[in-house]
Parts: structure tokens; C-alpha cells; sequence
């Protein structure tokens, strides 16, 4: 389908399709956290499966024993490596506790990929192994806590997250101080994804600040202040200063978060709306953006993006992750958007390991081949 017929038949500018998709989320689509359907499908706010309350990084203890009661096709015996015959005895689950005050985590990604651009040689290769380790320190029992994420591999060891956090008594507020993932929109675990590479947020983009955050019955809600400089050195007088609050109910939840970002010259503004639906084995997550831009060399520049994704438990252990994204790079442009459509299997087939195979087809404008690239891969994942 050409660009021109793919235009017709979508029938709606990027405007109309920002304001479809939110309405799409209500009605018929989650929130942040590294796999943001997982949260969905069971239900839970951010905080229950990871020790950073916007979701990410190392899982709490409720969240490693998930992973490894509900996520797995089978479950193994963790000192013997074998299989549990049914009416067994029930496997222990180990959580990387080490003790009240200590805990441990890591996740390995191992991908294989392929690459297929128009008028261009076929590429296949592997990525560079992508390793984190997590470090969690509680000198004060469920009140206090020295957080930190540390990625590996590849390269020289880079620091991801380094935070202290401290809760009141009865856990509905905390704050925390340091090098941490900026609280914004839907924060799903492909970093390529269009809401994440127009919004910067992914999780290569850690910076430097403060953030306040309150739990309260079915609220969250974070505001941060930090650097704006990703991480980098800051350079000048502005700051990021980002908001996001989130409703969720055990079947649905909504969310909005915005972020202005005083940058000297260029100043940027973003907004995003999220959603997610539960309806029996499908987990719906929807997310529309903006983004705008004020004082770049070509003068303001706004863009949309969306993402709309259904999430079907097809078997235990297996997940068939469906998405559509858009996104319209520059609103003064006309016929210059993209769209990418990905189809993912994920299967865990005992505890601590997963595998996935995707692909994902882009679609672009047609003096573009990079824009009309298909994508292939396969991953192993390993966590705990």
C-alpha cells in the first residue's frame, strides 16, 4: 500500500487520530512499568511489582514471585532443575532477597536480528548483549531505600539509576533524590517505539533531580524536577519539570502526564494521555502524545504520536503482543507520517527466561526506504 492509499484510507489527520485513540483507550484498550500489559492483566499499580513506583527495574518481592507463578508455562524445581509432576510439591520461588535489608535483580536481553530495507542489501546480525544489575538497600525497613541500576553491557559500565527514596509510615507518599527515569506517559519496553523516541523517554534517558510521589486507594500521582539534560551535564539556568497521575481499577485504569522542559533557546512542551482496558485473555494499552518544540533553528515544530497495542494470554505461558503506532513527525508537513504495525510472540517457559519472536513492518513516506523497513527478531531474555 502506497503512501497516498494509506493516507486515504486511514480518512483522519494526525489531530483527529490523537483524539480517536484516547477514545479507543477508554473504551476499548495500562500504565507505566517495563511491560505496562503485565500490570494490566493483573490488575496492580506500578509499585507492586517494581521498586521504582513509575514502574522499571528491579521487581519488588510481590513482583518476582509473580514472575514466576503466573508468567511461566511450567514451573521448575529450583534445586533440581525438574520438572514438577502434577499434585507435586510446590516449588519455592527465589526473589533475590538476600535478607531484610538487601536485595538483588538482574535482566539479560540477547537478540538476534534481521533487516529488510527496500533497494538495500538484507542485513542480519546479532545486537550487543544488553545487561542490567540492580542493587536495592533498605537501612530502614520499608521506609528507606539506596536504589541502584547499573547497565553492563554493552560497553563500559553506565549508571541507569541511582536514587535515595523515603516513604512516611503508612506508605501513601515518598521522595526521592538522583539520577532516575523521568515519570511520563507509557513507559512499554521497546525503546524504538514511536511514543518513546518522539517523547525522549526511554530508558537510555535517565536524569538528575527530585521527584514527590503519592499513593493513595486508586490515585498515583509524581511530579520531578530535574536537570532536563538526559542525564548529561547541565548547561543552563531551565529545568524539566514533568507530572504524570494515574487512576486504576482492578479491570481498567487512565492516566495523564505532561512535561515542559526550559531548555535556554529551545524550549519543549509534551502532553500524553494513556489508558488501559482488561476484557477476558486481552490486556489493551492505548497512548496518544504531543510534543511541541519552540525556538529550533527550522522554528516550532509539534508532533503526534499514538500507540494502540491488545496484549492475548493465548495459552499459560504465551503472549501475543499486537500493536499499531503513528506518528506525525511535523504537523506544518503534509503526507509525511509514519505508521508501524508489529506482531510479537513471548513465551516464558519456566521461571526466569523468555523468549520472543516479532516482526515489525514500517511504513513511511516512499523516497524513503529507511521509513519502509522490515524488521525481524528473536530474544532471549533472562531475569530475575
Amino acid at each position: 500500500m502506497d503512501l497516498e492509499r494509506s493516507t486515504a484510507v486511514i480518512g483522519f489527520n494526525s489531530a483527529s487520530l490523537l483524539a480517536s485513540t484516547l477514545i479507543a483507550a477508554l473504551l476499548a484498550p495500562a500504565l507505566s512499568r517495563a511491560e505496562p500489559y503485565l500490570a494490566v492483566r493483573a490488575g496492580a499499580k506500578c509499585m507492586a511489582c517494581h521498586v521504582n513506583p513509575t514502574g522499571g527495574g528491579k521487581r519488588t518481592e510481590f513482583g518476582a514471585i509473580y514472575g514466576q507463578t503466573a508468567l511461566p508455562a511450567e514451573r521448575l524445581d529450583l534445586s533440581t532443575g525438574r520438572s514438577i509432576s502434577p499434585g507435586g510439591a510446590e516449588p519455592t520461588a527465589w526473589t533475590g532477597k538476600l535478607n531484610d535489608h538487601l536485595a538483588l535483580g538482574a535482566d539479560l536481553r540477547a537478540t538476534g536480528r534481521a533487516a529488510f530495507v527496500p533497494n538495500t542489501t538484507d542485513t542480519y546480525a546479532f545486537d550487543p548483549v544488553r545487561a542490567q544489575v540492580y542493587l536495592e538497600v533498605k537501612p530502614i525497613a520499608d521506609r528507606l531505600t539506596i536504589y541502584l541500576d547499573e547497565r553492563v553491557s554493552p560497553g563500559a559500565a553506565t549508571n541507569r539509576e541511582t536514587y535515595a527514596m523515603l516513604w512516611t509510615a503508612d506508605h501513601s507518599a515518598y521522595v526521592k533524590a538522583g539520577r532516575m527515569f523521568v515519570p511520563f506517559g507509557l513507559r512499554v519496553e521497546d525503546d524504538t517505539a514511536f511514543i518513546r523516541q518522539v517523547s525522549g523517554t526511554s530508558f537510555a534517558s535517565s536524569d538528575d533531580g527530585v521527584e514527590g510521589g503519592l499513593e493513595i486507594g486508586p490515585w498515583s500521582a509524581q511530579v520531578s524536577v530535574t536537570n532536563g539534560a538526559g542525564g548529561g551535564t547541565e548547561t543552563n539556568r531551565g529545568k524539566l519539570v514533568g507530572a504524570l497521575a494515574s487512576y486504576v481499577r482492578p479491570d481498567w485504569r487512565v492516566g495523564l502526564s505532561a512535561s515542559t522542559n526550559f531548555n535556554g533557546a529551545a524550549d519543549r512542551r509534551m502532553q500524553s494521555a494513556f489508558a488501559g482496558l482488561r476484557t477476558g485473555i486481552v490486556a489493551w494499552l492505548a497512548s496518544g502524545l504531543r510534543v511541541a518544540d519552540d525556538g529550533t533553528p527550522s522554528g516550532r515544530i509539534e508532533q503526534r504520536a499514538s500507540l494502540v497495542e491488545a496484549n492475548v494470554e493465548a495459552a499459560r505461558g504465551h503472549n501475543v503482543k499486537l500493536t499499531y503506532e503513528y506518528l506525525d513527525p511535523d504537523r506544518d508537513v503534509r503526507e509525511d507520517h509514519r505508521e508501524r504495525f508489529s506482531a510479537v510472540w513471548e513465551f516464558v517457559p519456566f521461571q526466569f527466561t523468555q523468549f520472543r519472536v516479532g516482526v515489525r513492518k514500517n511504513h513511511g513516506i516512499p523516497q524513503n526506504d529507511a521509513q519502509n523497513a522490515t524488521e525481524a527478531f528473536l530474544q532471549w531474555h533472562a531475569f530475575f
